[in-house]
């Protein structure tokens, strides 16, 4: 039923933690694949000594996270790929769960799990299934795109059709596939259940810094959903963009390193929203001071959430 797709880069702190827990799932028609990034930390003689006949250990040089994650699916058997990071974990019952409605429901193309911060809240009796299907997920998706790695089970069939993470991108990699999964058709679902841990506790995980803006998902979006948008027959896709770009693209645009690039992208939305556009029409100068101060840019982005929760919903 599930390949477990889990990408691997110096956590061997974490990943015995990561590995036990999918073999103490209840549900246990899955393959367990581990793409080692070139972490020469000595994972593969962990695998060899306490997993050989449980994990398939794929090896490369460091290419990334996506490219990772692209091997293993390349390697997936099963019909459903179970995304999970080595340093998080799973709930005995997430594929379980995820089974449930599988059996359940179809024309399942994407599959998200509630997820936690706080080891405390993972579910660890076998309540009650409780999930919905999104009915409109881009309308949802302006308050919460939902989806997150750890805790998001995709259809093969989106991979066999549809390129798959995108290694140009260091942010939004993800939530690009998450997107493009959701506009290629079938039905989406959301698990209420806390099945997943996601953690912070590795302190040598990526940077916090926004990184370039022709490496980011906000940067670039326009660009690279040109077909997509203009194949697609779902009005509320488009507005989706042009909205996720005017929220999240204003740390680039008023940087002067990337500002002009972002102005090109904030130009090819194809959506017009005045108030959400007001704030770009600040002179660079002021605009780079409001980003550079926490309580200003903290403001700046409550008036955007006002206007897309409030008036443009």
């Amino acid at each position: 039923m599930f390949s477990v797709i889990i990408p691997y880069y110096k956590k061997r702190n974490y990943i015995e933690r990561c590995i036990d827990a999918v073999l103490a799932q209840t549900y246990q028609d899955c393959e367990i694949i581990l793409v080692d990034d070139g972490s020469q930390d000595g994972v593969a003689q962990l695998i060899d000594e306490k997993y050989s006949e449980k994990v398939q250990l794929i090896q490369q040089e460091n290419q990334g996270v996506s490219a990772a994650r692209n091997k293993g699916i390349a390697a997936a058997t099963h019909d459903y790929i179970a995304f999970l990071d080595a340093d998080d974990y799973w709930s005995p019952f997430y594929l379980e769960k995820l089974t449930q409605i599988i059996n359940q429901e179809k024309d399942i193309k994407i599959i998200g799990a509630h997820y936690t911060r706080n080891k405390s809240e993972v579910e660890l009796k076998n309540n009650s299934l409780d999930y919905f299907k999104f009915e409109n997920y881009f309308k949802a998706a302006v308050r919460n795109t939902f989806f997150l790695t750890s805790a998001t089970v995709v259809n093969r069939n989106f991979f066999e059709e549809n390129w798959g993470f995108n290694s140009n991108l260091k942010r939004g990699e993800d939530i690009d596939v998450w997107l493009r999964a959701v506009a290629s058709g079938g039905n989406a679902f959301y698990i209420n259940n806390t099945l997943v841990y996601y953690s912070d506790e590795d302190s040598e995980q990526a940077t916090s810094s926004i990184g370039a803006v022709e490496n980011a998902l906000v940067g670039t979006i326009n660009e690279y959903y040109k077909n997509l948008l203009g194949k697609s027959d779902n009005p509320t896709f488009s507005h989706f963009v042009s909205k996720y770009v005017y929220f999240n693209l204003y740390p680039y645009y008023f940087n002067k390193n990337y500002h002009q690039k972002a102005k090109e992208n904030l130009n090819r939305n194809r959506h017009y929203y005045f108030f959400l556009h007001l704030p770009y029409y600040l002179p660079l100068s002021l605009g780079e001071k409001i980003i550079s101060n926490k309580k200003a840019s903290h403001l700046l982005r409550l008036y955007m959430k006002f206007f897309l929760r409030k008036i443009y919903i």
